[in-house]
């Protein structure tokens, strides 16, 4: 579920988004970045992504460039001032839900005034911004984490969180795996036992006898016929027999 949702235009911006995304995902992982064109599947219906997306974040980075506010090369109208435009639903769409919007300014884009605005946006000049400039990024793009981890405090125990869970599946998987390695005395090691056969066996073992009710005996010394099957674990077993073999 994303806690991040990175608003907008195509054309007035989408590289800064980009940039944006990656720094956020690298900190704080991919599933809590949400981004239009990497994070909608092909195929999927885009309005009920985009709905599910705004309505469960926490922080909404709306970046304004240079154009966001001017008319559209074709007809001369402002897209912003479409109710149906998409950028501008989304931003008033986290409004709603009471989640944080944080304008991000592009290099010396001009602060937005509430009358320049729709109704429905104007609570947008009234957000404290932030500002992202090619000659400052690096200092830009920390300055903007620590506002979104300032705004979703939870990401950070989630990406703490999530960091403990990756490091203990990889203790997991390097002290299960199945291997006959340290492993002192005798020891029988198999994954399948067949009706005329053992497979998948490893390891050093002594003979193994297919259908046997009796005792499987690896090494020297006497053993009797009708000694019992020993069940349990592999650590009994081995013990079990290591005590016969005390005698």
């Amino acid at each position: 579920m994303n806690s991040c949702f990175i608003n907008y235009r195509t054309g007035d911006g989408e590289h800064v988004a980009t940039l944006i995304d990656r720094e956020l995902s690298r900190r704080f992982g991919e599933e809590e970045v949400f981004r239009a064109s990497k994070s909608i599947p092909s195929g999927a219906d885009f309005e009920k992504e985009l709905g599910r997306a705004v309505h469960n974040c926490e922080v909404l980075l709306a970046v304004i460039g240079p154009r966001w506010t001017q008319p559209r090369e074709g007809d001369g109208r402002r897209a912003l001032d479409d109710p149906d435009d998409w950028t501008r639903k989304e931003i008033v769409a986290a409004f709603d839900t009471g989640a944080t919007v944080i304008p991000v300014l592009i290099e010396d884009t001009p602060r937005l005034r509430t009358r320049d605005l729709p109704e429905d946006l104007a609570p947008l000049a009234r957000c404290q911004y932030r500002r992202y400039r090619h000659r400052t990024n690096e200092s830009d793009l920390v300055e903007l984490i620590e506002a979104v981890e300032i705004a979703a405090p939870e990401l950070e125990e989630k990406t703490t969180r999530r960091a403990k869970e990756e490091a203990g599946k990889g203790d997991t998987e390097t002290n299960t795996g199945n291997t006959m390695r340290d492993v002192h005395g005798y020891a029988v090691q198999a994954r399948e036992h067949t009706n005329n056969g053992v497979s998948g066996v490893s390891g050093e073992v002594g003979t193994i006898i297919n259908g046997s009710p009796e005792i499987v005996h690896n090494g020297t010394g006497d053993i009797h016929r009708n000694s019992p099957v020993h069940h349990g674990t592999g650590d009994q077993i081995i013990g079990a027999l290591e005590r016969r073999r005390s005698r």
